[in-house]
Formats: structure tokens, C-alpha cells, sequence
């Protein structure tokens, strides 16, 4: 069978300052939507690592996304099936209709958005905005435990 595949958002709370790769340090203060594509050969099971970060359980640094993982608290994550390899972009463009950019070249070094990171000032906002874009919530695990870690 064939792994599910598709686009996703990743919903997350993070406090404090965080040091970003080559981007460098980053004042930050609430909660963040991240958008990535889950198109490779393991589609949604990409979020599963993320998670794995998120709990402390997965120390590498690959992807911006990771540093804040790895400092911030898991809120959950929301996905949409597809093929289309502009799904991603064409996401992110709609969520930057609705939420302001966080950190300028987040998450979008392999293509031309100005962001893939956004602050999400009213969060049932958001999650009504996600619904409207046709993402459904990614079954959370029992055993999750996710940390809710301050960030440093």
C-alpha cells in the first residue's frame, strides 16, 4: 500500500529566543503555523518525525522547522492528501492571505516564498481558516506525551 501523501501545517507554541541554522537568532512569543510537503516516499509519516523532535526523542537538526521543535510545544498538525507538487506553495500563499510572516526565509530555502512560517494571532481563526483549506486534524498518538518545554 502506498504511504499517504500530501501537504501539511504544523501548529506550535514557542517562548523566548531561538537560534535557526543560518538564520540565525530569533526573538519568539506565541503560536506558529509551519507549512510543509509530505510528498516523499514516506508522505504523512514525515509528521511522525517532526513529533519525535517535538518530544525530545529525535536530536538532529536538519529542517528550520526542527529548531523550533525542539524548543517549543507540539500543538498539533493538520494535513491534506495530494499529488500536485505546488500544493505546498500554493498553501502557504493562501495561509499568508490570513496570518503575518514570522521569520523571513523559514522553511522556504528550496523554493520562492518570502515564509512557510506564520504567527497564528487567533488561533479559532486559524483552525477555521485550516478547515476551510480542506486540512483535516493528524490523528494524535495516546502514548504522545509531547513536552511543554519554555524555550531558553
Amino acid at each position: 500500500m502506498k504511504a499517504a501523501r500530501g501537504v501539511y501545517v504544523l501548529w506550535l507554541e514557542a517562548w523566548g529566543e531561538v537560534v535557526i541554522g543560518r538564520l540565525g537568532r530569533w526573538p519568539l512569543a506565541g503560536t506558529y503555523a509551519y507549512v510543509g510537503s509530505a510528498r516523499g516516499p514516506g508522505g504523512f509519516q514525515r509528521l511522525e518525525r517532526h513529533r519525535r523532535v517535538a518530544e525530545g526523542r529525535n536530536p538532529v537538526r536538519r529542517w528550520h522547522i526542527d529548531y523550533l521543535l525542539a524548543v517549543g510545544r507540539w500543538r498539533g498538525a493538520f494535513t491534506r492528501e495530494t499529488e500536485d507538487p505546488a500544493a505546498e506553495c500554493a498553501l502557504t500563499r493562501a495561509l499568508a492571505e490570513h496570518l503575518p510572516p514570522a521569520i523571513p526565509h523559514f522553511g522556504s530555502s528550496d523554493c520562492r516564498c518570502p515564509t512557510h512560517l506564520f504567527a497564528v494571532p487567533d488561533p479559532e481563526g486559524f483552525l477555521q481558516l485550516l478547515a476551510a483549506l480542506g486540512l483535516r486534524t493528524f490523528p494524535e498518538r495516546e502514548d504522545a506525551g509531547v513536552r511543554s518545554a519554555r524555550m531558553r
